[in-house]
């Protein structure tokens, strides 16, 4: 099997020759050394869009000074500002958002009223393109945009005002939410006739953030009703679920979710890879490897991932990726044990006795 085909296996629930072993495009820069691991069966995991959106009555007005981008979104019934820093040092994400759009209670009307605006319109072209550039190289997958709790949460309010909200503001808070949900409907209906195969909720799942009461009331739902018309097209629903799982375990195992997506284990994530396969059964788990463990050395990093493969065993349903950033003074040595040891050990089935370096 080549990458493609492998990973491919583990996301449509058959047997792969080998456990599949990707990295997000933009997490590896292109060289030497990505050309070496890659050679050795790194693959890349790479988003492309499907759509793109227009809002016809808001008008954008971007500025940005010095390292800090400030955006205002003017409607005809008003105006909502929010500021970005960019320029990070790498590892750090791209961007920061540090105000976020909506601030107040009188926010929340332009807020619903740039959400009831927005049109979403297929454009295929950069997704059939993405695939013919990596060909056998790994797998292109669209980014579906968050769920519309993670939307307020994350890309609206921030916790802050997102807490505020939910306990003082109850009645306006569910009308922007289900608003929200509504243009989610629309625009998961342009994705289910696409021609991607791969669809990722967009996430980023923490207990510590989404409590198990929000997450069974708002996050799993939502997910379930797209999961079904996503299958019904013949494809696939996974969701980035990056950060501590083990209030959320059970309500996972009950989701329509095809994919536990950037799922990723101790010391960083708070469920050990043993109870989420046992919770999780029938579900792919996408592990992300904990990029703490980068600063440990390769040694380190050599051993976790050999500890990882012994805990998959015997790997169905399975498959290691990188999906966060790793410190660039970490990057290739971690990378390099990770690979060696799937070179070595990765072969499907796994062993279940104890594997050595």
């Amino acid at each position: 099997m080549n990458i493609r085909e492998r990973a491919l296996a583990v996301y449509r629930g058959e047997e792969p020759d080998r456990i599949p072993w990707l990295i997000y495009d933009v997490l590896c820069p292109r060289g030497s050394m990505a050309r070496r691991l890659r050679n050795k069966g790194l693959g890349l995991k790479v988003s492309a869009s499907v759509l793109r959106e227009e809002t016809p009555h808001v008008h954008v007005e971007t500025r940005t000074l010095g390292s800090v981008v400030h955006r205002t979104f003017h409607t005809p019934i008003g105006d909502l500002a929010a500021k970005e820093r960019i320029g990070l040092r790498e590892g750090a994400g791209g961007s920061w958002t540090i105000e976020h759009p909506v601030k107040s209670l009188s926010d929340f009307e332009v807020a619903e009223f740039i959400v009831e605006d927005t049109i979403y319109l297929p454009d295929y072209d950069p997704f059939v393109e993405a695939e013919r550039n990596l060909g056998d190289d790994g797998i292109v997958f669209v980014w579906a945009g968050r769920s519309p709790l993670q939307q307020m949460q994350i890309e609206l309010m921030g916790y802050r005002t997102f807490a505020i909200a939910l306990w003082r503001h109850r009645r306006e808070f569910e009308r922007l939410l289900r608003v929200l949900e509504r243009k989610m409907a629309e625009r998961y209906q342009v994705i289910a006739e696409s021609p991607a195969e791969i669809v990722n909720g967009t996430d980023n799942i923490n207990s510590e953030i989404v409590s198990p009461k929000l997450f069974e009331k708002y996050v799993a739902p939502f997910h379930n009703t797209q999961a079904r018309l996503l299958h019904k097209k013949g494809k696939i629903l996974e969701d980035h679920m990056d950060g501590r799982l083990k209030h959320l375990k059970d309500l996972i195992s009950k989701m329509d979710l095809d994919v536990v997506e950037a799922f990723t284990p101790p010391p960083m994530g708070d469920l050990p890879l043993v109870e989420a396969r046992s919770a999780w059964k029938g579900k792919v788990i996408s592990l992300n490897f904990p990029e703490s463990v980068f600063l440990e050395g390769s040694e380190a990093v050599g051993k976790r991932a050999l500890e990882v493969l012994e805990e998959a065993a015997p790997g169905d349903n399975f498959m290691v990726t990188i999906t966060e950033d790793i410190p660039s003074d970490y990057r290739w040595a971690g990378l390099s044990a990770i690979t060696d040891v799937l070179q070595r050990k990765g072969v499907y089935p796994l062993s279940n006795s104890p594997m050595n370096m």
